[in-house]
C-alpha cells in the first residue's frame, strides 16, 4: 500500500496503518489478570469507509483473538526458581523460597547466545511475538531459550533475582495464566505490571525506579533492607563447626596467637569490575599487602564467580609469594570457588553446576565444599571490593565492622548505595595505615585508651563515629519470612477473589 494518500484539499499526509499494526501486534500483553482465564486480545481488522468527498479513512472495528486463550492452570504446592546461573542472585531467591516453606526447585533458563546484547524491551516484544505466532504450541520452550524444562505442572510461586531471570519468569506465568505467582528480585527494567511482586532496595529506588517519571508510582513493589540471606548467628556457628571438621579452612585461624588482639583475622571477599564499578589491581594489592605486612594480620581472602584471573595472579604472587619465602605462609589462605575439581565429583555435589558460567566441574558454590560463611565467621573484621552489593550485604549480616575496598570508583546505583551505607555508619572505606598501632596494656592512660578506639588502623586516620553494626545483624531470615507471609497473603487473596488487606497492598516498605 502507497505509504502516502493524497487528501482533497490537495496535501499530504502520513499513513499509518503498518506502523499501528505491527506497534499493536508485537507490544501485546494479557489484558486480564482474573482469577479464571487469561484473553490476549489485539485490535484486529481495520474496516474502511469513504467519506462524502471520497477521501479513504480507517476505523478501528471489532476486536480479533490474535492469541489464545490461556486458562488458569492448577497449580502444585512447590517453588520454582528461576536461575540465569548467577551464584549471588540464586542465594537470594534461595533464601526467598525457604521462606514460603514449600518444596523449591532450581531452573536454570537462559537466553541462547547471541541475544544477550539485546535490551530487555526488545527481548520482551519477542517473547510476546512468539507466543502469538505459536499459539497452538505455546506449552513448549521458546527456542531463544536454552536450560531446563518449563513444562507444567507449575508451581504456586516463582523466583526470580536479576535481569537475567526475566524470560523464565514471563513464559512460566504466562502459561499457567497467571496462576503461578510471580516475585521479582531487584530492578525489573520492564513495567512491574508483568510482576505480581517486585522487592526493590533502596538505592535502587533513589537511583532507577525515580528516573522513571510518572511509572515510579507502581503499586506492585516493597522495598527490602538489604539483600535476601539466611545469615544467623546459628548459621555462623554451624558453618565454624562444619570447616573445622571437613578441614575446609586451615587449622591455624581457628585459634588466637599471642592474645586476643595481636593477630587479627580479616576476611577479604572480592568480586569483580561491573558497569558501575572499575577495579585498581595494582592499587588492591597493596592495600591487603599492608594488612599482612604493617597491621600484622590474618587474611582469608574469598574470590566469586566473577573475579578476573588478572587479579587473581597478582594476589597470590604478592601475598602468597613474600609469604611462603619468608616462612609465613600460614597468615594467608585463599579460596577460589571457579577451581576445577580434580577426580571424582559425583561425590563433591548433588547440584548440577554445568549450566554455571565458567570451568566445567566448578566446586566453589555447594554446600559441601564452600567456607564462604565459616570465613564470615572466623573473620574479626571483613573487607569487601566495592562492586558486590550480595557480598557487604552478608558481611553486614554478621554484626561485624565491614571495609569497602575501591569505594571511590563506584558510579551509579554503587555510588548510592555506599554512600547510605557509610552515611548511617554501617561500613569505612578500606584505607590501611602505614603504621602500626600498638597495642592497649595494663600501663596506658584512660585517655590513650579513648583516643585509640576512637581510631582505625584499617580506615582513614583520624576520629571515627562509633559503628552501628548491629541494625542488619542476622536480620535476613526475618525478612525473608516477612517478604514470604506478604506473598502468601496476596496470592490467597487473588485465588480466592476477596480483597486483600489494604495495609499490604498500600505498603511499599
Amino acid at each position: 500500500m502507497d505509504p502516502l494518500i493524497r487528501t482533497t484539499a490537495g496535501s499530504l499526509r502520513y499513513h499509518h496503518y503498518g506502523i499501528r499494526r505491527w506497534a499493536t501486534f508485537l507490544t501485546a500483553i494479557p489484558k486480564s489478570h482474573g482469577p479464571v482465564s487469561i484473553r490476549l486480545e489485539l485490535s484486529g481488522a481495520f474496516h474502511q469507509r469513504r467519506n462524502a468527498s471520497g477521501t479513504t479513512h480507517e476505523r478501528t472495528g471489532s476486536k480479533r483473538r490474535m492469541a489464545p486463550r490461556i486458562n488458569y492452570q492448577p497449580t502444585s504446592a512447590s517453588t520454582w526458581i528461576i536461575s540465569d546461573g548467577s551464584v549471588s542472585a540464586d542465594k537470594e531467591a534461595i533464601a526467598l523460597a525457604k521462606g514460603l516453606a514449600l518444596p523449591w526447585s532450581i531452573k536454570r533458563v537462559q537466553w541462547r547466545q547471541g541475544f544477550q546484547w539485546l535490551p530487555i524491551p526488545f527481548k520482551k516484544l519477542i517473547m510476546d511475538y512468539w507466543h502469538v505466532v505459536n499459539r497452538k504450541q505455546a506449552d513448549r520452550k521458546p527456542w531463544f531459550l536454552t536450560g531446563d524444562s518449563l513444562k507444567g505442572p507449575y508451581p504456586s510461586y516463582v523466583i526470580g533475582s536479576g535481569a537475567g531471570t526475566l524470560p523464565g519468569m514471563l513464559h512460566v506465568s504466562r502459561m499457567s495464566g497467571r496462576a503461578s505467582y510471580s516475585a521479582h528480585i531487584h530492578f525489573p527494567a520492564l513495567p512491574f505490571v508483568h510482576f505480581d511482586q517486585v522487592f526493590l532496595q533502596r538505592h535502587e529506588i533513589v537511583v532507577q525506579l525515580s528516573g522513571l517519571g510518572l511509572m515510579k508510582d507502581q503499586k506492585n513493589y516493597f522495598r527490602i533492607s538489604s539483600s535476601l540471606n539466611t545469615i544467623s548467628p546459628k548459621s555462623l556457628d554451624q558453618a565454624r563447626s562444619f570447616a573445622l571438621d571437613h578441614g575446609l579452612v586451615p587449622k591455624s585461624f581457628f585459634m588466637k596467637k599471642g592474645g586476643a588482639s595481636s593477630s587479627p583475622v580479616v576476611t577479604v571477599l572480592i568480586g569483580g569490575p561491573n558497569e558501575d564499578c572499575s577495579h585498581n589491581t595494582e592499587r588492591m594489592v597493596n592495600r591487603l599487602a599492608r594488612l599482612v605486612d604493617v597491621q600484622n594480620c590474618r587474611l582469608l581472602i574469598s574470590f566469586s564467580q566473577r573475579t578476573a584471573e588478572s587479579t587473581k595472579r597478582a594476589i597470590h604472587q604478592r601475598l602468597v609469594g613474600n609469604l611462603v619465602k619468608s616462612g609465613n605462609e600460614d597468615k594467608v589462605f585463599l579460596y577460589d570457588p571457579m577451581a576445577v575439581i580434580v577426580g571424582d565429583q559425583t561425590s563433591v555435589s548433588t547440584v548440577d553446576w554445568e549450566k554455571v558460567p565458567g570451568p566445567k566441574g566448578v566446586l566453589g558454590f555447594t554446600i559441601e565444599r564452600n567456607p564462604y560463611e565459616a570465613m564470615l565467621a572466623l573473620a574479626d573484621k571483613i573487607v569487601v571490593s566495592a562492586d558486590s552489593i550480595a557480598m557487604t550485604n552478608d558481611a553486614l549480616a554478621t554484626g561485624k565492622p565491614v571495609y569497602i575496598l575501591g569505594g571511590e570508583l563506584t558510579r551509579g546505583k554503587l555510588k548510592v548505595f555506599h554512600r547510605y551505607l557509610a552515611d548511617a555508619k554501617k561500613t569505612r572505606a578500606f584505607r590501611p595505615g602505614r603504621i602500626p598501632i600498638l597495642p592497649l596494656d595494663a600501663t596506658s592512660s584512660r585517655k590513650h585508651q579513648e583516643e585509640q578506639d576512637r581510631a582505625d588502623p584499617l580506615s582513614y586516620p583520624g576520629d571515627h563515629a562509633p559503628w552501628d553494626s548491629q541494625t542488619l545483624k542476622g536480620q535476613g531470615s526475618e525478612e525473608c519470612k516477612r517478604l514470604a507471609d506478604r506473598l502468601k497473603i496476596l496470592r490467597d487473596a487473588r485465588i480466592s477473589g476477596r480483597r486483600a488487606p489494604e495495609q499490604i497492598t498500600e505498603a511499599t516498605c
